[in-house]
């Protein structure tokens, strides 16, 4: 067997040695930041998905025992990325085993994967594994993959952002590590966005192996995976020990905050309750509680995991369902209520109520009361 090393086989081995050294430092310290665990399994998959370039690319795919070697590790992608941005905002995310669910796509596919190549290592002769494996429609399925790769990408990219511009919106000012977080996440987005177009592009539009540019279009894109990995690797093992959120949440506040602000805070929100001012805001805040809105924006981001928006709109949902348990609708329509709890408008009650609860102000009323009757 005679392997000559590439500059393109290079590149790929460089992805793969910096992903597995820093996937292992970053498995070390998910006790610290459990993000860290689900960016570890996010390099490893795309490290393992590289490697089927380098079975082709030094001639092993018909050798015994490399060819047809199963790995459908791509359809975990998109779902780790998911989980990946979850636990990064919620440092308290525990992967239960309905989360499992996300993953049938690739556990699905893995399986057949796995019976081909069995299947196929019944016989040392190449042409024979051929027929073996077109038996079982093995190219079709393949391309069925890339297809549902597609879709599930375009799902969990969508909702990824979407969770992330949720969480961050009505952040006025974050902290220096929340930043180099959020940074990592967009150049995050935008890579895997390009090669995901790339990808489509390869496999819908020029899928011809005979088109002179199918060997490069392809080395293209296995070496931005290359390149992803090394970044992910790299950046993610910078971040690796920011804790921003809940870990040691006390302590990290004690640290970079006076404990009078919280004090004041939480005097201004159980006590006070400036909540149902329906036109208060971060600067408003600040100005009552004669603090630095700055600090202020910052102590609520790492004390309540939330930002000022999301603090405010779930005070007010829990005040509107304490005077709903306390019998107030028998005096007051449920718009009344509402209003006297902060909500200055129907719609955005509704909405806020429902995203808060996962129910319907009715809902929750024919759950828990029972209304009295003249």
């Amino acid at each position: 067997m005679n392997i000559q090393l590439s500059l393109f086989d290079l590149l790929i081995l460089i992805g793969i040695t910096t992903g597995i050294i820093c996937s292992i430092v970053l498995f070390k310290k998910s006790k610290v930041k459990p993000s860290n665990k689900f960016l570890a399994l996010g390099i490893l998959a795309f490290v393992w998905l590289n490697t089927k370039t380098l079975l082709h690319s030094f001639n092993l795919w018909e050798m015994h025992g490399f060819g047809f070697f199963p790995n459908s590790v791509e359809l975990a992608l998109p779902p780790l990325f998911y989980f990946y941005v979850i636990s990064l905002f919620q440092p308290n995310f525990k992967f239960r085993s309905k989360n499992w669910v996300h993953f049938f796509p690739f556990f699905l596919s893995q399986t057949y994967s796995i019976i081909v190549y069995l299947a196929v290592m019944q016989t040392r002769i190449y042409s024979k594994k051929t027929l073996i494996s077109q038996s079982f429609f093995f190219d079709q399925a393949k391309n069925i993959d890339e297809y549902i790769l597609i879709f599930i990408s375009v799902f969990y990219f969508y909702y990824g952002f979407q969770y992330v511009k949720k969480r961050t919106e009505n952040f006025t000012n974050i902290s220096k590590s929340l930043t180099s977080e959020f940074r990592f996440l967009k150049t995050l987005f935008l890579l895997l966005i390009t090669i995901s177009l790339l990808h489509i592009l390869n496999l819908i539009i020029l899928n011809n192996t005979l088109d002179p540019s199918y060997n490069w279009r392809w080395e293209l894109h296995h070496v931005l995976i290359a390149t992803l990995v090394y970044y992910m690797a790299i950046i993610g093992f910078k971040n690796s020990d920011t804790i921003h959120l809940k870990n040691n949440r006390r302590k990290k506040v004690a640290e970079v905050l006076d404990d009078t602000i919280i004090h004041k805070l939480e005097q201004a929100m159980k006590v006070d309750k400036l909540y149902l001012n329906p036109k208060l805001t971060l600067k408003e805040l600040a100005k009552s509680l004669k603090v630095n809105e700055s600090i202020l924006s910052n102590a609520i981001n790492v004390y309540y995991e939330k930002n000022f928006r999301k603090l405010i709109n779930e005070a007010r949902v829990a005040e509107v369902k304490s005077r709903l348990l306390n019998g107030e609708l028998n005096n007051l329509s449920l718009l009344g209520i509402a209003k006297e709890s902060g909500f200055n408008s129907e719609a955005s009650f509704y909405r806020i109520f429902k995203s808060e609860t996962q129910l319907t102000p009715k809902q929750f009323i024919s759950n828990n009361l029972t209304l009295k009757t003249p």
